[in-house]
């Protein structure tokens, strides 16, 4: 009898010394997944001023322009635009439009190249921090170039001269979409600065259209947009669900 009682006690105490070493190994995990869920659940949005630095290989194109006399497609290096950045926890979205000018004017003639991009990625950060991000990203980018080409008249002294003028002039217009692949770093908080670095890989032929790009032109050169660099500013907020409810705790 006092054996059994024995074992029965030895039984208990085992299981309770069991039963607390379960409590303190896995007690604490649902704590801490919460908290981490907390901290990492944030959201915020961005307007910012994307300045792109885009990389464009222009080599065929120039040589057939200045084979007919034409200067070379000299496009802006620094391009402006608007767009917009989203956080959603650990994603990130990016919208973003470009478009910058470069003018060429000689005594006779005007050359212009205008550059935009119209771009939407998503990205998902590889750190739990709601105000710093390293992200690789994913999207499309649709580039474009048009070329203007206009002589200047010589002695414009009245309407009907300019009018009988034989003016040399050529607009043409290069669009392509492209699969965006690149990696990006934001810091982030009521202000953004967002770096980016773009690889493009084509995946549509190249369009060179005329008349207002009601036609489309065979026999075209090749032009390469391959990647670029860009620095966004933004102003905003990101806030997580920790911060909303200290705010409403009064903490």
């Amino acid at each position: 009898m006092k054996n059994q009682i024995g074992l029965i006690k030895s039984s208990v105490l085992s299981l309770t010394g069991g039963c607390l070493f379960a409590g303190l190994f896995f007690g604490p995990a649902p704590a801490r997944a919460q908290s981490d869920t907390t901290e990492n659940t944030f959201f915020g949005a961005f307007l910012v001023v994307p300045i792109e630095l885009p990389h464009i290989d222009t080599k065929i194109l120039d040589q057939q322009l200045m084979a007919n006399g034409f200067p070379a497609a000299a496009y802006p290096a620094v391009n402006l635009g608007i767009g917009l950045q989203f956080f959603s926890n650990r994603t990130i979205f990016n919208l973003s439009f470009n478009k910058t000018t470069a003018k060429n004017e000689q005594a006779s003639q005007i050359t212009t190249v205008e550059y935009r991009s119209t771009a939407f990625s998503v990205g998902y950060s590889l750190t739990q921090s709601s105000r710093f991000a390293i992200y690789p990203f994913v999207g499309f980018k649709g580039s474009g170039i048009t070329y203007v080409f206009k002589e200047k008249v010589a002695n414009p002294s009245s309407f009907a001269n300019y009018l009988q003028s034989n003016l040399n002039h050529k607009e043409v217009t290069n669009s392509r979409g492209h699969l965006d692949l690149g990696l990006g770093v934001s810091l982030h908080s009521f202000y953004l600065v967002n770096l980016r670095f773009g690889y493009l890989l084509p995946i549509e032929p190249i369009r060179w259209q005329i008349d207002n790009n009601q036609t489309t032109l065979t026999s075209v050169p090749q032009i390469r947009y391959a990647y670029y660099f860009s620095l966004s500013l933004g102003i905003g907020n990101v806030a997580s669900e920790r911060d909303y409810q200290r705010r409403h705790q009064g903490l």
